[in-house]
Formats: structure tokens, sequence, C-alpha cells
């Protein structure tokens, strides 16, 4: 049991010792300035994100109103009748 102990000591000693250094490689993508990231509008970058904040919520709401419409259904198909809705 201590050789066992030891061996895997030593190999993970070795494994962290003599593992290759990682090469410094530059990002596959180019960061964009200010300039270019804001759209041309009255707000700029904060309207941009407001309109993206407003269209997400406004799919969740239509995705919530279609999930209970189905829930409903599934519902009232099991139990044999109507909700009192």
């Amino acid at each position: 049991m201590l050789g066992v102990l030891l061996g895997f000591g030593i190999g993970f000693a070795g494994a962290i010792l003599f593992a290759p250094e990682k090469k410094k490689e530059p990002p596959q993508w180019t960061p964009r300035s200010r300039d270019e990231a804001a759209p041309a509008g009255k707000n700029g970058l904060v309207g941009t994100i407001r309109e993206r904040v407003n269209e997400a919520m406004g799919e969740a709401r239509e995705a919530r109103k279609q999930a209970e419409r189905e829930m409903l259904d599934r519902y009232e198909r099991t139990v044999g009748r109507k909700s009192d809705d």
C-alpha cells in the first residue's frame, strides 16, 4: 500500500515538474474600441442594451404564457374536466 501511494506521489510530482510550458497565444478575436462597439443612436450602447433586455423580457413573457397554456391543457386532458380559469 505504501509503495502504491509513493508511486502515485512520484508520478504526480513528475507530471507537475516536467509538464510542457504553455505558450502564450494571441487571442482569436480582436477587441473592438468603444467607438466601434457603440451603435449610432441617441442613447448609444445603453439604448441597445435596453432594447435587447426589453425584447428578451417580451419573449420570456410569451414563452411563459405558452407554457402555462400547455400545462393547463395537459392538466385538463389528464383530469378530464375544465379548470376554473
